[in-house]
């Protein structure tokens, strides 16, 4: 393992433990205020978390850019090391940007398909329980979860996925492409084969467990599934 490794473990786990340990909360009045580490981030079990969730609630879109345009930018730093041995990729800032514009749309994305299974389901049209979240019980969480990660994913996974592509290709060429040269650029097998594999097989059960978390937690849970994902193809790729 070069130190290079070492490095970006460390950072890994320097994440996961910022965000079990966050020292930030909500005050009374509206504000943030720090909370000392030691003296009270184990004062009660989870506290950090739900310190964390009660941060998110109160700065949705801002939370996002910051969970998915960090976690899904390693991940972009992980597949580079994974291909090329180097943890350095071109661009690599103009990518942090698009992901952290994902990271705000997924904040509304998730809460508009959470909402609509559940309205729909209210008049009898799904299976889905149009319960709040808290009122639950362990299975309705789960048909509730799968339903929404369903219609999500079928709706909303593959042009996101496509557009996505669309700003790597404009950002290697320094330029906003047209679609004939997007397509050109773009090999069929990975429009039309690889995206949807990776929906069915991938986002659909991935992200159940993603909507069976509470609202909070969602758009985070998404970001380090994206990162898991890209660690999956980077082994499976190395392989054959």
């Amino acid at each position: 393992m070069k130190r290079s490794d070492v490095v970006a473990l460390l950072f890994f786990l320097a994440i996961c433990l910022f965000v079990f340990l966050f020292p930030w909360e909500m005050s009374e009045s509206g504000g943030i205020r720090w909370t000392p580490v030691f003296g009270g981030c184990f004062s009660g079990e989870l506290a950090g978390l739900h310190r964390f969730g009660g941060v998110v609630q109160a700065y949705p879109y801002f939370t996002g850019f910051l969970k998915v345009g960090i976690l899904a930018t390693f991940g972009e730093l992980l597949k580079a090391r994974m291909k090329t041995g180097r943890w350095r990729t071109p661009d690599l800032f103009p990518r942090f940007l698009v992901w952290g514009f994902y990271g705000m749309l997924f904040t509304i994305v998730f809460a508009l398909f959470a909402a609509g299974v559940q309205a729909v389901s209210r008049q009898g049209l799904w299976f889905a329980s149009s319960k709040p979240y808290s009122e639950m019980g362990f299975w309705e969480n789960v048909r509730t979860g799968f339903s929404i990660s369903l219609w999500c994913n079928l709706i909303f996974c593959y042009p996101m996925m496509l557009a996505h592509e669309w700003f790597n290709v404009s950002i290697a060429a320094r330029r906003p492409v047209g679609g004939t040269a997007f397509f050109a650029a773009l090999p069929a097998q990975v429009w039309g084969s690889f995206l949807p594999k990776t929906i069915v097989w991938f986002w659909i059960p991935a992200h159940t467990i993603t909507f069976c978390l509470p609202p909070e937690f969602r758009v985070l849970m998404s970001a380090f599934l994206s990162l898991a994902l890209g660690f999956l193809l980077s082994i499976h790729a190395a392989r054959k």
